[in-house]
């Protein structure tokens, strides 16, 4: 039965990246260069082909029913389909069902494909792989696994038990230096827009995006990145602005550029109002962590840990110790590896 109160099914956030997601060169860009595997390469990106948004929706219910915002693309792998399943987790929150939730949601994918054409004895079912782009700011922390939900067993019963893994993109813990190698890829372009390195770094990005999408053939996802852009990143960016009527991403960039200053007074302003990060700003951890990774080659779980809950006086603290430092514990002290 219905509610009396529908709870709506997007956002603006939601349906905007529900929109960038609806794009073949969006979904390209995801798998080349976020799923390092080496199936990647082989497949065909021409048949890339987008279902129906309400795919399933016949068969969902419950708490699941407001599952249809995911995008569902099939694209052809050697002389097969492969079913490529993106689950866009948008409402900055981690939930620590994620991989029950995502398991139920292929069960049912596959169900609707028997249902449309029964499986014959040599039949088999196609792969599916499973995304979750989360775009939250505290660090996602649910299990990726679905075993991994279910109590420990006696010795001989794991067998028995489902297991299926999601692959995780958390956006903003990406290390910008490998977004920025990520050249003319629109999903590394996204996550670097919503890490927010200030208003100077989102113009440059809007020049890129520019550049990226100039094609005719681009010309509705160069539509959809302006939206997003102005109905979505700006807002939060700089409250209550008010945004001209603009034609192209051109013209958003001049734009920026001309209210350049007073948005980078008003950007920290909020910065420093919500805490954010006890008190830092994220161009200051990606510096530290460019720099640490110059020295040391590359940063472990336990020493990101410490990036990520350090304050500016603690990073300037630890960027002194990198002038000397011979180790890691020079830097930080004594930390778990």
């Amino acid at each position: 039965m219905a509610s009396d109160n529908p709870k709506p099914l997007h956002k603006p956030i939601d349906r905007s990246h529900r929109l960038l997601f609806s794009h073949p060169r969006t979904i390209r860009d995801l798998l080349r260069g976020f799923i390092h595997q080496p199936w990647v390469a082989e497949l065909d990106f021409s048949t890339l082909e987008k279902l129906p948004a309400n795919y399933i929706s016949e068969q969902l219910v419950g708490e699941f029913e407001e599952r249809t915002s995911d995008v569902v693309w099939r694209v052809r792998w050697r002389d097969r389909q492969l079913y490529v399943v993106v689950q866009l987790e948008l409402q900055s929150t981690c939930e620590h069902d994620m991989a029950l939730r995502m398991l139920v949601y292929i069960a049912l994918f596959y169900q609707r494909l028997l249902k449309e054409q029964p499986l014959n004895r040599s039949d088999k079912l196609p792969p599916v792989l499973p995304i979750v782009f989360y775009n939250g700011d505290p660090r996602w922390w649910a299990p990726l696994d679905v075993k991994d939900l279910i109590e420990t067993v006696p010795e001989g019963f794991a067998t028995h038990l489902p297991s299926m893994r999601y692959c995780l993109i958390d956006e903003k813990r990406l290390p910008i230096e490998e977004l920025e190698s990520l050249q003319d890829n629109v999903v590394a372009g996204i996550a670097r827009v919503e890490q927010d390195h200030g208003p100077a770094y989102l113009s440059q990005m809007v020049g890129q995006f520019a550049q990226w999408l100039h094609a005719p053939d681009q010309s509705a996802l160069r539509r959809d990145v302006l939206a997003w852009l102005v109905e979505v990143v700006l807002p939060a960016r700089a409250a209550g602005t008010e945004v001209p009527e603009l034609g192209d991403l051109e013209e958003f960039q001049t734009y920026l550029e001309v209210n350049m200053q007073s948005w980078t007074e008003q950007w920290k302003a909020e910065g420093r109002k919500e805490g954010r990060q006890e008190g830092r700003f994220d161009g200051e951890v990606a510096l530290f962590r460019r720099l640490f990774q110059h020295k040391f080659d590359a940063t472990g779980a336990a020493v990101e840990e410490r990036i990520q809950s350090a304050n500016t006086e603690q990073l300037f603290e630890w960027s002194k110790n990198l002038l000397t430092a011979r180790t890691v514990e020079d830097v930080f002290g004594r930390i778990e590896h």
